[in-house]
């Protein structure tokens, strides 16, 4: 008996060890034809899914199991020796295009088991997780939503609720979605100005959170430390790996800023003393031509240079023929109300200036009114 208990310590001692030793980096072996979309672990294996496969390795990255998907596969999550992942077969970010499912795979073998339609889900499901017998459903999000969805579901896929988020335009929606310690992750994708981050929500989801910092291709809890996904792409084979890298902190808030719907922010105009004459645009490009805005009219607002460590967005400068771009830079006030940001623009010239400049004037004024309407402060230099 105590030979037995002895083995018996030893054994559990050197797994503990072995879990201990994971390592800062743990690398996906293989390559595939689709970047990391999200990753989940049974507390001894790794799965990981790309766009067009699901792999599953032991805790040093080494390949168990693996097999091709249709594309679009998305985020998943490990419950009961099942892998779930999040399936899109439609289109992504549009009103009605989305054809969303749930593909279920045998943990051990990822022999697919059953694939389950989500009608509820019409913008494209892109990631999973799982608290006190539901499962949680993100995914994508058409332009003119300042909410994000949350749905769900019972064990068995029925349909309970769909959950908004107060969380503003985010782009693409949420890629990724983990529940660690009472609170639901969420990874959300960047865009020019916009960096990626982590939507943090209580276990309630009646508030959320945004940090700047990874989380968007996999969220994941390993040995009481958090990962997160990371994926590159070889121009020489155009295939994709994938890793997980061990977070000293999480969400890392040393790396970002928190931004917080409760302020009213700050609009700054910045006088540069020089007229529109050559002026050049230094964050609108949209197919690399600096002559076009990013967004059109109808799209949201993305501030551009905004700078990792500070809450300040600066936007493009405005002049005489980029006049028409204030719906743009009307969409920053508002968030710099929403969020409680400094919303800085450079104009050419000087405030005297103006007058001789009447579509500039126009949009200066129309700037300062709506900064008045919202409680904006607005400061000139």
């Amino acid at each position: 008996m105590k030979k037995h208990l002895t083995a018996s310590i030893a054994l559990s001692l050197l797994a503990a060890c072995a879990f201990a030793g994971l390592p800062e980096k743990i690398v996906c072996e293989g390559d595939y034809g689709g970047h990391l979309q999200g990753v989940a672990t049974d507390g001894d294996n790794i799965y990981w899914s790309f766009t067009v496969a699901v792999v599953k390795t032991d805790l040093s990255g080494k390949i168990l199991a693996s097999r091709a998907a249709p594309s679009h596969q998305g985020d998943m999550c490990f419950k009961d020796g099942v892998v779930y992942v999040a399936v899109n077969r439609g289109l992504f970010n549009t009103e009605t295009g989305g054809v969303s499912q749930v593909t279920a795979y045998d943990a051990k073998t990822l022999e697919p088991i059953k694939t389950t339609p989500l009608p509820d889900m019409p913008h494209g499901a892109g990631g999973m997780t799982w608290k006190d017998d539901r499962f949680y459903i993100i995914g994508g999000l058409p332009l003119k939503h300042e909410r994000n969805y949350v749905y769900e579901y019972t064990r068995d896929f029925t349909f309970v609720k769909r959950h908004e988020l107060d969380t503003g335009f985010t782009w693409m929606g949420i890629q990724t979605a983990a529940y660690e310690d009472d609170t639901f992750y969420f990874g959300i994708y960047g865009t020019k100005g916009d960096p990626a981050g982590v939507l943090a929500c209580p276990g309630d989801l009646s508030t959320s959170t945004r940090y700047i910092g990874g989380g968007s291709v996999g969220i994941v809890k390993l040995d009481g430390a958090y990962y997160l996904g990371g994926t590159a792409m070889d121009k020489t084979t155009n295939r994709h790996n994938g890793w997980l890298v061990r977070q000293g902190a999480f969400p890392a808030k040393k790396n970002g800023y928190l931004l917080s719907r409760t302020g009213k922010g700050q609009l700054r105009l910045f006088f540069d003393g020089r007229d529109a004459s050559g002026w050049k645009d230094a964050g609108y490009v949209f197919n690399n031509n600096g002559n076009s805005p990013v967004f059109s009219q109808n799209a949201p607002f993305v501030p551009v240079r905004a700078a990792a460590k500070c809450k300040e967005f600066q936007a493009v400068g405005i002049s005489e023929d980029r006049a028409f771009w204030i719906p743009d830079l009307v969409r920053g006030i508002h968030r710099a109300a929403q969020h409680d940001e400094v919303f800085s623009l450079h104009v050419p010239g000087t405030p005297k200036s103006l007058k001789n400049s009447p579509a500039l004037a126009t949009a200066v004024a129309t700037l300062q009114r709506e900064a008045e309407i919202l409680g904006v402060t607005v400061v000139g230099r």
